[in-house]
């Protein structure tokens, strides 16, 4: 059985590539900057992180980082709760995510389609 809330790989592009950096265009569709979501047990978060000059993180090929994704480490206190967090990377953009990050072995963008993940919180 799909648990999976999303169809196809572009309603998910949809709502994260911008954000809430840019105005919503005329769809009836949120868009977001975070997603918590579960893949065989385990607890990650993707986010499109807010920048400052203070925080500015620079990737090795000179890009900046824009997007995180984290694995949320809630085995003590239970999610939504987490005790701790352990980066897996920063990307620059969203396509970066779907191609370079890799969870258990597999690239985002099929992790993120899996019929067994589930999503747990958008923001």
């Amino acid at each position: 059985m799909r648990m999976n809330e999303y169809t196809n790989l572009e309603e998910f592009i949809y709502e994260y590539e911008s954000g809430r950096s840019i105005p919503s265009d005329n769809l009836d569709r949120q868009k977001f900057m975070g997603i918590e979501f579960r893949y065989k047990d385990v607890y990650y978060r993707m986010c499109r992180e807010p920048q400052d000059e203070k925080n500015v993180i620079i990737l090795p090929d000179g890009r900046t980082g824009q997007y995180d994704v984290v694995i949320l480490h809630c085995e003590k206190t239970g999610y939504p709760m987490s005790e701790s967090f352990e980066l897996i990377g920063w990307y620059s953009d969203l396509e970066d995510v779907l191609d370079n990050c890799v969870i258990q072995g597999k690239k985002f963008r099929d992790v993120i389609m899996d019929d067994e993940t589930e999503i747990l919180g958008k923001d």
